[in-house]
């Protein structure tokens, strides 16, 4: 199954969006990211601003399954979903699952919020972009897909594209295994 995420953090996002993203490729060999935006704070308590990015990765997992290896991925990088209230504070790491598909195309149905629109839809010439450092590839201004390439020694190559329906990420990732 193909899935659309949405990435945002706004407690040291330029290094927690990395650790999530490093994170991604340690249990998916390929993902596909977009620019990384920096916006406001929605529904939260709170005037930190964030850091927000779409990837698409692909799992044989189901939905459910899915989302608790993603909370899991949360709790380890610090976010407290014991919390009640942890929905309406600062977090180091938001992973959701936006939508999924059996073919990998998406038609941005499960896409709530205007600042993962805009991604999806490739119109961030307005926002303001952030850059981060994974395996010494500078990411974040422009979308990419990021391959692990096993038999390089785990060496990560990343092809630099426009938008989400210009990428290889579902012709590289298919027949492959992952979270």
């Amino acid at each position: 199954m193909w899935y659309l995420c949405g990435l945002g953090s706004n407690i040291d996002p330029e290094q927690n969006l990395v650790r999530a993203v490093t994170r991604l490729l340690e249990s998916h060999d390929s993902l596909w990211l977009s620019p990384v935006i920096h916006t406001r704070p929605r529904g939260i308590d709170t005037e930190r601003p964030f850091l927000n990015a779409l990837a698409v990765v692909f799992s044989p997992l189901s939905p459910t399954q899915l989302k608790d290896h993603f909370n899991q991925l949360e709790e380890a990088l610090g976010r407290d979903r014991s919390d009640p209230l942890s929905s309406r504070k600062d977090r180091p790491i938001d992973v959701d699952i936006l939508e999924y598909s059996e073919s990998g195309r998406f038609l941005g149905e499960g896409i709530d919020e205007p600042y993962y629109r805009r991604l999806f839809e490739g119109r961030t010439e307005n926002s303001v972009r952030a850059s981060l450092t994974v395996a010494g590839h500078t990411l974040g201004q422009a979308s990419a897909t990021i391959h692990r390439d096993l038999r390089a020694g785990d060496e990560i190559v990343v092809q630099q594209g426009q938008h989400l329906h210009d990428h290889t990420v579902k012709a590289s990732l298919t027949g492959q295994q992952g979270l």
